[in-house]
């Protein structure tokens, strides 16, 4: 038996979500964690730089890995007697305005990063060494910093997919229907935002 289109989106919500709470792991516990170490002992720059780099990233990667995938987790296992996550989505969307500090510190986070590696050779080296682990898939820290700013966009092309598939007597339209419109209203910010980094520097 095919398993319904609307849980087909449900479980892509869920292992995107895995994927990207890896990419903050890797941010949080991996870059900014290190890099921080490093700023603490005086060998690369100052640590005010790197918490200015990093902005709120440990506050969005506490709340995924903590709060939200496993919310999902818990939801999918549940799925076949209450299949719903509309009500998990409209919980989440009140803490994505965090987002809004992240995305328009980013531009700022770049410049930093490509300044301090010029200032300070221990700096890039440090980066261009985490860089080479496998962890980081040949992708550079400004790459992996660029997910949280698509994060938004993304859960809200999925969001649309989900209630767009539901069939009109599910038990979670109403939910789904909601939480659309709160994602609907954080990804406008999240939108304009991005427009006004691309504009201010077209390389994004």
């Amino acid at each position: 038996m095919q398993e319904p289109e609307e849980k087909k989106i449900a479980l892509e919500l869920l292992e995107t979500e895995q994927a990207y709470v890896n990419r903050l792991h890797l941010l949080d516990q991996v870059f900014y964690t290190e890099l921080m170490t490093e700023a603490k002992n005086g060998k690369t720059v100052p640590e005010e730089v790197v918490k200015m780099i990093f902005s709120n990233i440990s506050s969005i990667y506490q709340f995924h890995a903590n709060f939200f995938l496993p919310e999902l987790q818990k939801r999918m296992e549940d799925w076949s007697c209450n299949p719903r996550i509309g009500d998990v989505i409209q919980k989440l969307a009140p803490f994505l305005k965090m987002y809004g500090e992240y995305v328009k510190n980013f531009d700022k986070a770049v410049e930093l990063i490509t300044v301090w590696s010029e200032k300070s050779p221990p700096f890039q080296e440090l980066i261009a060494d985490i860089q080479k682990r496998k962890v980081c898939a040949n992708l550079t820290l400004q790459h992996h910093m660029l997910e949280p700013v698509q994060r938004i966009p993304r859960y809200e092309l999925l969001l649309k997919d989900y209630v767009r598939k539901l069939p009109p007597e599910s038990p979670d339209r109403d939910d789904a229907e909601k939480a659309l419109e709160m994602i609907f209203m954080v990804a406008k910010h999240s939108n304009a935002a991005i427009a006004e980094m691309v504009s201010a520097c077209p390389c994004w």
